[in-house]
């Protein structure tokens, strides 16, 4: 997916995301490669399927952790050189709170 399709600007941050499937059994854990106030990419091997529904949560420097339900938006299976297999994911249920706080974090 190029960066032509998405509707908001991703920084470039590590962060680490803890997920639950929409089954609830069991948490994974993720690191981003990047964030923005509509979604991540989530670096990983182990991929979930298009259009899959999680809760995601993660850590925002002096906010403090933000909860939201997010799908899978697209999925990176087959990296090019450079590039880590991964997920796209869109944040679907963010509040308005933690999204100033991920657009003030995002400035820094």
């Amino acid at each position: 997916m190029g960066t032509d399709q998405r509707r908001e600007e991703r920084s470039a941050i590590q962060a680490r995301f803890s997920a639950r499937d929409s089954s609830g059994a069991g948490t994974l854990t993720f690191t981003s490669a990047d964030v923005s106030t509509g979604g991540a990419f989530l670096k990983s091997d182990l991929l979930l399927e298009q259009g899959e529904s999680l809760s995601l949560q993660f850590e925002v420097p002096g906010a403090g952790p933000v909860l939201t339900q997010a799908r899978v938006a697209w999925v990176r299976r087959f990296p090019e050189a450079g590039q880590s297999p991964g997920m796209g994911v869109e944040f679907v249920s963010l509040r308005d709170t933690e999204r100033a706080a991920i657009v003030r974090w995002l400035g820094r």
